[in-house]
């Protein structure tokens, strides 16, 4: 029997799989980091300073996406996905204006919605969420 071990290109083509679980913890740091922290205790988010720079899609975003995270650490966040008036509350914005963006990049594939209208980021646009974040 030929004894394989794991060479270069298996690593390498181990490192493309992903899997819609998948939740790339590291990353989702990285983009939360400079803008929120979140509290366990309250189940909250607290925003940092450089979250006043933010404009309202990003505000979003990190919103949204805490909110995924504070799920996936088992913070007693039932869901992550908010609703526009949830989602209005945590960002200290009204439905008005949180509401249209919402619905622009839901259309745009930014973010996902279930059924009862809970808007929730997908776990194959934090990619693309960081460069949004990393180009301001």
């Amino acid at each position: 029997m030929i004894s394989r071990g794991k060479n270069k290109m298996d690593d390498a083509l181990e490192a493309l799989v992903v899997t819609e679980k998948k939740l790339n913890r590291e990353l989702v740091a990285e983009i939360l980091s400079p803008y929120v922290r979140l509290d366990k205790d309250a189940c909250t988010i607290r925003p940092l300073e450089a979250w006043l720079g933010l404009g309202i899609e990003l505000k979003i975003l990190v919103c949204l996406l805490a909110r995924k995270a504070m799920v996936t650490l088992g913070f007693g966040l039932e869901v992550e996905g908010a609703t526009v008036s949830e989602t209005a509350r945590d960002i200290s914005l009204e439905q008005d204006t949180v509401k249209p963006v919402l619905r622009r990049m839901y259309a745009e594939g930014i973010l996902d919605r279930t059924q009862g209208r809970r808007y929730f980021v997908p776990n194959d646009a934090i990619e693309r969420i960081k460069g949004m974040v990393s180009k301001r």
